[in-house]
């Protein structure tokens, strides 16, 4: 049996299929994150059944679910929820919605919590119209439901303005025997080798990147047996990655596919440095946003996926020689804090100085889309942006200013920070990182929370949010150091 969700998986990539049928024990747990995710696409799908009324949610899964799914065909219903077909060569494929069209056809609406149409949108429906037409059920036409990334909320939210719906037969049918063909081998790799093989990893489309292809040969620890057997390119990126060691592939192998392993290195343009760092004036600031992002605009004045602001933390230099000051804003309440994050703002920031901030395009795009909901605010935020100096591309490699071999070709801060600050670190903190920090303030702003957990949950988010800029500082102080050596 090959399901919908196999086959997602299997274009994601043929490693990742393999590992939830074969190895599911070497994924790593479902992250909370991902569980957020999929509670946010049922709330879109819930809305977008809004645009279909009088219909009819399919019961049961599997054949349960096919068997339901016909007795309401046969009862004459003609709008159909998470109808389910089975074929008689064992494909099954749930789809989000069915209308009845011309005839005895029936047109298949898929729901996507996107807010564009991308190429893997015309497979994944392709393989349900396969599974339903060969199931015996005539499909028509082939839309796609995806969100409209310009809607505005005003009040509530309207489903017919927050969604697209797109007619995509025209595409969806060019696909098709692609779409057969990738059927074949993704029941291919179910029916595979149960034990390494290096067939399937030269099926990774990104060896260079691929988590999958990480997990997958860390399961089996004599991976480097078959090197001679894989292509170059992802032996190649086994190594790089460090995924397979050097050591335990033979010199030969090494050699043929011009493998020299990298020799650590550490070099500091001190004059570049300097000279970046001259067209500073302070006070400097040093500022970091926190954000949330949901599919369906949460507040009046927000569009689908908005980046919308509820934290800020500012460290303050006001002179090289002063003590250093913080400045910090977390909203307690959900609802649109958005006005009162910006009060508080612009009083904490001077009319002077620069703003140092890591990888500026984030910041200075909420200030855009503040300036334009809050126009009282827009000199305000311009004038923030037009202070701004990314500290972050002293790091960036192409600049060749601050190069060191253990950021593994990353200027993010989370990889720069342990190398040139070691003693700083995020370890010993409940939050770690951004998408846990967002995903928090829901939790910690919903009136349901208790006490306890709002005070824990605020606590982790101020010192997470405020180690950030805490961490630039530090890296501040560092190039500082550096510059006075030369």
């Amino acid at each position: 049996m090959l399901t919908k969700t196999d086959f997602r998986n299997h274009i994601e990539c043929p490693i990742f299929l393999w590992l939830t049928k074969k190895r599911p024990d070497l994924l790593p747990p479902q992250t909370e994150e991902l569980k957020r995710i999929f509670a946010q696409g049922n709330e879109v799908d819930a809305l977008a059944r809004k645009l279909f009324p009088g219909g009819i949610e399919v019961q049961g899964f599997n054949k349960a679910g096919a068997v339901h799914t016909e007795e309401l065909m046969e009862k004459g219903e003609t709008i159909l929820f998470q109808p389910t077909a089975i074929s008689p060569d064992g494909l099954e494929a749930k789809a989000d919605i069915l209308k009845k069209g011309k005839g005895d056809s029936w047109d298949l609406y898929e729901v996507k919590m996107s807010a564009e149409v991308k190429e893997e949108h015309f497979y994944d429906v392709a393989f349900q119209k396969i599974c339903f037409t060969d199931a015996g059920i005539k499909i028509g036409k082939t839309f796609l439901v995806h969100l409209n990334g310009n809607y505005v909320r005003r009040g509530a939210v309207d489903p017919k303005q927050l969604f697209k719906i797109e007619n995509i037969t025209a595409k969806v049918d060019s696909v098709i025997d692609q779409t057969r063909e990738r059927i074949a081998e993704a029941e291919s790799v179910i029916t595979g080798a149960e034990t390494i093989d290096e067939l399937l990893i030269q099926k990774c489309h990104s060896p260079e990147k691929c988590d999958y292809l990480e997990y997958y040969i860390h399961g089996f620890p004599e991976a480097f047996l078959i090197a001679d057997k894989i292509f170059d390119r992802h032996l190649k990126a086994l190594l790089k990655r460090g995924i397979i060691d050097a050591d335990k592939v033979s010199p030969e192998i090494l050699k043929k596919i011009g493998y020299v392993p990298e020799v650590p290195f550490r070099e500091i343009n001190k004059e570049g440095i300097r000279s970046e760092l001259s067209t500073l004036k302070y006070p400097l600031y040093f500022f970091d946003y926190e954000t949330y992002s949901y599919p369906i605009p949460p507040f009046d004045g927000t569009k689908p996926f908005q980046q919308i602001p509820f934290q800020y933390s500012l460290h303050i230099k006001e002179t090289p020689d002063s003590e250093l000051l913080h400045k910090e804003f977390l909203a307690r309440d959900y609802k649109n804090s958005m006005a009162e994050l910006l009060k508080q703002l612009k009083n904490d920031f001077g009319t002077t100085g620069s703003v140092l901030v890591w990888y500026c395009p984030f910041e200075m795009a909420r200030n855009v889309e503040m300036a334009a909901t809050y126009p009282e605010y827009a000199d305000f935020l311009n004038d923030i942006n037009s202070r701004i100096f990314d500290l972050m591309l002293i790091f960036k490699f192409k600049r060749n200013l601050y190069l060191n071999s253990r950021f593994n070709g990353s200027a993010s801060l989370k990889k720069v920070l342990p190398v040139v600050c070691p003693e700083l670190s995020y370890d010993d903190l409940e939050i770690h990182e951004g998408e846990t920090a967002s995903a928090s303030w829901p939790i910690l702003a919903d009136p349901k929370t208790s006490a306890e957990k709002k005070e824990s949950l605020a606590k982790a988010m101020l010192e997470y949010c405020g180690r950030d800029t805490m961490a630039m500082v530090a890296i501040m102080e560092h190039l500082e150091k550096e510059i006075e050596k030369g």
